[in-house]
């Protein structure tokens, strides 16, 4: 048998559900006069599947480099066996341009370099461009 304050708990918990039955119904109602009466839009549902493809910028041209492999090309001669760090801080330029730009004077055969991983120091170099490495051939 059930107790007075258990029904009283049953009696408000319905009173509840059903004011809150009547808010949502109002609420869809009014959304539904306001798209239909406003000419409103519905909004989009949300996308799925796979991004659309992301457009970046044209990135860095190899023109702005000009200036700054001079620079280096410049300070390597003056100063020879010296790491892209220590190039980069005493030309001014920023390490990223400088690295850049030491790649494509390695790729002129302008420089030089020796060592390996943090160990590379970079030298003048002859003036012909580096030969492509040769690929280990496989044996069948």
């Amino acid at each position: 048998m059930p107790s007075a304050i258990e029904s009283q708990i049953k009696d408000r918990i319905t009173a509840f559900v059903s004011e809150l039955d009547q808010l949502v119904r109002k609420s869809t109602l009014e959304a539904l006069q306001g798209i239909l009466a406003g000419g409103g839009s519905v909004p989009a549902p949300a996308r799925r599947g796979r991004p659309g493809r992301i457009v970046r910028g044209p990135g860095r041209r190899s023109a702005d480099l000009g200036d700054a492999t001079a620079k280096i090309l410049a300070h390597v001669q003056a100063n020879d066996g010296q790491g892209i760090s220590a190039i980069a801080e005493a030309t001014g330029i920023d390490l990223k341009v400088a690295k850049k730009a030491a790649v494509q004077l390695l790729a002129a055969g302008q420089l030089k370099q020796s060592g390996a991983k943090r160990g590379t120091v970079y030298h003048v170099g002859s003036g012909r461009p580096a030969k492509a490495k040769k690929r280990a051939s496989r044996k069948a």
